[in-house]
């Protein structure tokens, strides 16, 4: 069998397959090094641009053109669940995959993505009566031709996160954010108002799809029986289940707004999600794109599948933690300061969406110990069970409007985010007890955060500049504060996991040599 990574397309019908890679190898090689240091550098590029984007369009636009936005996103979302059908992360999971595989999963999310483009094109006037409001018919119909091209590009992109060709994702997430800022900006700029929103992502479409192809490598041959892609079909049935569960947790929130507070009630209520979600993503995609083929590359090797887990959620939650307190205790002046002032409701619902998103990472641990053991059908029920909860914290706030949606997301996070990982924990090599030991110096950490920031308040003076400085200063001494007892805590519960950081990175850039 031949590798489908090697130089140049394959060719159509060729017989080949994607083999797991090795994690045996030499040490860090010149090239992983750098490719390291590049993806860290785009990442942080691609957050200054969508969060740079957010800024100067919240200052272009009218929080009813947001509110329009929201309410057909949540729509695009749900059929683009059924639009990938969870073949990526079936492609990403197994150990070898061949090309006779890949091409039957290729033709059918084409075949899905077009027949779900027309049926949300059709549905769009009943998306419109539902919200009450017209506007949003048109732009549901231009959004379902999206569907298509994300049909196109999901294996290809599947292939390079299979291969952890991190350096090359990494640069079309910065292409790709970069293409979606220019056009969404200009077409703002040129008073196109809710349609700035839709080229935004019709950009970033366009152009994950032309790199994908360009950089994968791989073509797919015409589909034949007898391909083997049954078993496929079937994990990947029941990761879609997860993610419409996943789905519904996410979204009722802006459709229950949406319906009963209004399109300009939204608005506010989806910048303020924007906001914390941006952060939120930019950091923990990264390591997402690491932990799932490497975790799936671990199984059977429980003490390295044990200590890659807990290096990555504490890695993960020291990254997000103090940056979610600091936005908690300054949203209400930070968020009128970044926005303006007609987006001062915005700030109370920022900081009770940071403390609901502090336990997120849990959630997002979860799915990856679910897939990468092969469980994914394991997962339904307690997905199922988040999806209760957090209907239910939906349902209580609503009586205060969007701001109570968003305390009562905050208050209940807890067992929202704990259900989905403690059925991740009750079987497998990590268990509550080894995730208890990873969480406990990280959750001490947070503590001493929020105490400090806590002391230090909010700066008092009405100078931008002075309240910027202030601002800054306060955030790392969030991150200072959290550090330091972090490396404080007892060190059986802390140095197990910085004594193996090194490890997994040298297993990173054995996977990087390789794949490069």
């Amino acid at each position: 069998m031949s590798d489908l990574g090697s130089t140049g397309p394959r060719a159509a019908g060729a017989d080949a397959s994607e083999s797991e890679a090795e994690l045996d190898g030499n040490s860090l090689g010149a090239r992983s090094a750098r490719g390291a240091v590049i993806t860290l550098a785009a990442q942080g590029l691609r957050f200054v641009l969508q969060f740079g984007s957010q800024i100067l369009l919240a200052h272009l636009l009218a929080p009813a053109d947001f509110g329009v936005m929201a309410m057909a996103v949540p729509i695009l979302s749900l059929v683009q669940i059924f639009n990938e059908l969870g073949l990526s992360q079936a492609t990403i999971q197994l150990k070898s995959i061949s090309q006779a595989q890949l091409s039957m999963l290729f033709w059918t999310n084409a075949a899905v993505s077009g027949a779900l483009a027309a049926a949300l094109a059709a549905c769009a006037p009943l998306v419109a009566i539902a919200y009450g409001q017209p506007r949003v018919a048109p732009v549901c119909m231009a959004l379902s031709a999206l569907l298509v091209l994300s049909g196109l590009s999901a294996q290809q992109i599947a292939l390079l996160n299979r291969r952890m060709g991190f350096l090359t994702l990494a640069g079309i997430d910065v292409a790709c954010n970069l293409g979606a800022v220019v056009a969404g900006i200009a077409a703002a700029a040129a008073g196109l108002g809710v349609w700035s929103l839709v080229l935004m992502q019709a950009a970033n479409s366009v152009v994950i799809l032309v790199l994908s192809w360009m950089f994968s490598g791989w073509r797919p041959s015409l589909p034949r029986r007898g391909s083997g892609a049954g078993a496929l079909l079937a994990f990947g049935g029941h990761v879609t289940g997860y993610n419409v569960i996943n789905y519904l947790c996410n979204n009722l929130d802006a459709v229950l707004v949406g319906r009963l507070a209004g399109h300009v009630a939204l608005g506010f209520y989806d910048r303020a999600v924007r906001l914390v979600a941006t952060p939120f993503w930019q950091i923990s995609l990264p390591v997402a794109r690491v932990a799932l083929p490497l975790l799936s590359r671990l199984a059977g090797r429980d003490a390295e599948y044990r200590a890659a887990f807990a290096s990555m959620i504490q890695a993960l939650l020291l990254a997000l933690s103090p940056l979610l307190i600091w936005i908690a205790f300054t949203a209400r002046l930070s968020v009128p300061m970044l926005l303006g002032a007609g987006w001062q409701q915005a700030g109370p619902m920022v900081a009770w969406l940071a403390l609901a998103t502090l336990l997120s990472p849990l959630s997002l641990a979860s799915y990856w110990l679910f897939v990468s053991q092969g469980r994914a059908r394991q997962q339904l029920p307690y997905a199922a069970a988040k999806m209760v909860i957090t209907l239910l914290a939906v349902l209580l706030g609503l009586r205060h409007g969007a701001l109570g949606v968003t305390r009562m997301l905050a208050i209940m996070s807890l067992p929202i985010d704990w259900v989905v990982l403690w059925g991740a924990l009750r079987a497998g090599p990590v268990r509550v007890r080894h995730a208890a030991a990873a969480l406990l110096p990280v959750a001490a950490g947070v503590v001493a955060a929020a105490l400090v920031l806590a002391l230090f308040g909010t700066p008092r003076s009405t100078v931008p500049s002075v309240i910027a400085v202030g601002l800054s200063v306060r955030v790392l001494v969030a991150y200072a504060s959290c550090l330091a007892l972090f490396v404080a805590f007892p060190s059986p519960l802390r140095t197990q996991a910085v004594r193996v950081l090194p490890q997994l990175i040298a297993a990173v850039s054995r996977l990087l040599s390789r794949a490069a």
